[in-house]
């Protein structure tokens, strides 16, 4: 009973010296808000149908199957999902997770993966979580990969098993954000390998925080392929609107 009282008393003692923040405003949330406020919650731009049927992108016209992109793209992975647009509020609130060390955002990105997710989950049967790996030297100097937290939230959310050795990044690469798919396409060829001698079971889940042309979905998908995996999914948090 003592151990349990300190407790409550040093968590509300810390409440009061950082008190819980709006992941996308940064607004400090009212004793009845739970992980966002009242206002960014009603506006979150969540991804809607109707959607690309192979990336999940939003696309305007509901009687077309795929996007532009997958229309004219073979891609290696089954097929996929993401939760929010990346726009607006979201895109800085993910650009300040990634870089600026704002780790209290995942069990709130992850419950969103979750809600998002939870269908598909279900309907894909996947049998292990494996995120796209960070390389070890942009881990460290970042100091914490924050995919692998977002797949170990969605993890316990989910009670799907993660794999996080599985798949690693072999080769450091420029940061993609601003390239094209072929210069995404040579800057993240032989990038990814699956770790010899690991058995992985299938269907697989793979989980990333963005998802824009879907190179390095492709990529991590293929080096999985190579070693035997045929069942390819992925959920990430973020992705933009179809090409038409």
């Amino acid at each position: 009973m003592r151990n349990t009282a300190v407790k409550l008393l040093t968590e509300k003692f810390l409440d009061l010296l950082f008190p819980s923040r709006c992941p996308v405003c940064g607004r400090i949330l009212a004793p009845d808000e739970h992980m966002i406020c009242r206002k960014c919650r009603k506006d979150l731009p969540w991804v809607r149908e109707p959607v690309c049927q192979r990336c999940g992108k939003p696309i305007s016209d509901p009687e077309r199957a795929y996007c532009a992109d997958c229309a004219r793209v073979d891609h290696m992975y089954t097929e996929g999902r993401s939760a929010l647009l990346y726009e607006k509020g979201v895109r800085l609130s993910v650009s300040r997770m990634k870089f600026y060390n704002h780790r209290e955002y995942i069990p709130f990105y992850a419950a969103c993966l979750l809600r998002a997710g939870r269908p598909y989950l279900a309907s894909w049967r996947v049998r292990c979580i494996i995120p796209i790996p960070m390389h070890p030297r942009k881990r460290a100097e970042r100091g914490f990969d924050q995919t692998v937290l977002l797949a170990r939230q969605l993890s316990g959310l989910s009670g799907i098993p993660v794999l996080e050795d599985c798949l690693i990044r072999v080769r450091y690469t420029k940061a993609s954000r601003k390239l094209g798919r072929e210069h995404r396409l040579k800057n993240l060829r032989g990038a990814f390998q699956v770790r010899k001698g690991r058995k992985i079971p299938q269907p697989v889940l793979l989980l990333d925080d963005i998802y824009t042309t879907g190179t390095t979905m492709d990529y991590a998908a293929g080096a999985l392929r190579a070693a035997g995996v045929k069942e390819i999914f992925f959920l990430t948090l973020c992705t933009g609107r179809g090409a038409e």
